[in-house]
């Protein structure tokens, strides 16, 4: 398409989320400039409608907007952010004020989920590829970044719905062989029960290759 003045364009910010500081003093929003190239976390009094930059996230060529930069909040108004900047997808631990505590994850793999952050036991529970490229596992790990546990044990691709209070979650598991299934596991990954099993035995009527990834 033609724009007219593409400088104009290129100026344009976009804010692409909103929400509430844990206090609910501050209305937390994020904006970006359209060749996406930074996006800010600020904070904005709703009274006065004084804002503040918190951070700024950049990057050369791509700061994504989709689920890059959501900020988890701790009750004591710190937050958990994830980042590309290394290269790779993983997670931050930053003051209310933006100052950086610590990274959490790291090394050449990515996270994928954040499933969310047990303060009272101080477990920060995620997925990402630690192990396999190709696949996903379950982790949690210390906010202090200490201590990272595979929670879940078959390879291949594992996808977790926690439950609200993070004390158990189900795991929906594949790999290139196997339909998916379904079990219920607690926090520390023991699995409690078999929830569907999805047993195809229709399976046993094919001769079927085992695929062998290079």
């Amino acid at each position: 398409f033609y724009l007219e003045d593409s400088q104009s364009f290129f100026d344009d910010r976009l804010i692409v989320r909103v929400g509430w500081t844990p206090d609910s003093r501050q209305v937390a929003f994020e904006v970006e400039n359209r060749t996406q190239t930074w996006l800010d976390l600020d904070a904005a009094d709703p009274a006065s409608g004084t804002t503040h930059t918190i951070l700024r996230e950049t990057g050369k060529y791509w700061v994504s907007s989709e689920d890059a930069s959501e900020p988890t909040w701790l009750k004591d108004g710190s937050f958990l952010w994830p980042s590309e900047r290394s290269g790779w997808k993983h997670l931050y631990h930053y003051k209310a004020d933006g100052s950086l505590v610590r990274q959490i994850t790291d090394g050449k793999w990515e996270i994928r989920a954040l499933h969310g952050i047990d303060e009272a036991s101080g477990w920060i529970y995620f997925s990402g590829t630690e192990r396999s490229y190709i696949g996903v596992d379950v982790y949690r790990i210390r906010v202090d970044g200490a201590r990272m546990q595979r929670l879940s044990k078959a390879e291949g691709t594992h996808s977790a719905r926690f439950s609200p209070d993070l004390s158990r979650y189900l795991d929906f598991w594949s790999d290139a062989t196997t339909p998916r299934q379904v079990r219920l596991h607690g926090n520390d990954g023991a699995e409690t029960r078999v929830i569907d099993a999805n047993t195809v035995a229709a399976l046993a009527q094919y001769r079927l290759s085992r695929p062998e990834f290079l």
